[in-house]
């Protein structure tokens, strides 16, 4: 018997068994709904969702009877329930039936979509080196880190205790340890763990953190980019040692050695 191939993604929907055909007919309304100004079509067997022609999301149907929605960019959304795919910036979430998705999560994670994007159209031409591209999402454009200051305006009343827990779950979830974010912390600032726990403790936020802090004078050589900005193209001091850190926790998490961490 001749095996069916889907040539639009109506027909890739109606290939699935009728539970797996419920949740594509639904993510597919869902994704034209949110994302309006996107074009899609079956690219590599899976429908994908496009912007510019850079691919932002899709869906497929897995050999284990699950959908997986995907998210091209999805790392950078920092959203718990979608886990990491591939080598380069994508995350995805499996669904099993209608019920599981959740449409507020849904709507969420495609307005980010469209907020958070890495280059994939240019990547072959970048000999596989990824870059966020920089997105205008409000009437103050946002082109860089650096040129924005209500970017760098929320970092000054962050609380150092609200971001400290999301470092040290996204660390251990990797198998590094407590001891070891101290060691960066320390590193960095010269607080000990007894200092920075007091820290914590007292809600300090990023500015009062830094502003007593003892900066490494090393830490210039913390460069490369964290959420899709490079740490050296940053002018705002604030910014910048927030962001150093980022680093440092991310390369802990990648499992990078610690002495390559440390700039020994």
């Amino acid at each position: 018997m001749k095996k069916t191939t889907a040539t639009t993604i109506s027909q890739y929907n109606k290939l699935q068994t009728k539970d797996l055909k419920d949740i594509c007919d639904f993510l597919e309304v869902q994704i034209n709904k949110n994302l309006k100004k996107s074009e899609s079509k079956l690219w590599h067997g899976s429908p994908v969702w496009f912007i510019d022609g850079n691919p932002i999301v899709s869906y497929s149907v897995r050999k284990n009877d699950t959908a997986s929605l995907m998210f091209f960019s999805g790392q950078s959304f920092e959203e718990k329930d979608l886990k990491t795919e591939g080598k380069f910036k994508a995350a995805e979430i499996y669904y099993t039936d209608i019920k599981e998705v959740k449409v507020t999560h849904l709507r969420k994670w495609l307005k980010k979509a469209t907020d958070i994007q890495w280059d994939y159209k240019n990547i072959v031409k970048r000999k596989g080196v990824l870059e966020r591209i920089q997105i205008n999402t409000t009437a103050v454009s946002q082109k860089s880190m650096n040129t924005t200051s209500t970017y760098d305006q929320r970092f000054v009343n962050m609380l150092f205790a609200t971001v400290y827990p999301l470092y040290l779950t996204k660390i251990e979830k990797k198998g590094r340890t407590k001891e070891e974010l101290h060691q960066v912390i320390r590193w960095l600032t010269g607080y000990d763990k007894k200092e920075t726990q007091a820290l914590i403790k007292e809600k300090v936020t990023f500015k009062e953190f830094f502003q007593n802090a003892k900066l490494n004078p090393n830490a210039h050589l913390i460069t490369g980019l964290i959420c899709g900005y490079r740490i050296e193209k940053i002018s705002n001091p604030l910014t910048k040692r927030v962001r150093y850190l980022d680093k440092l926790v991310d390369e802990l998490a990648k499992g990078r050695k610690m002495e390559k961490i440390l700039r020994i």
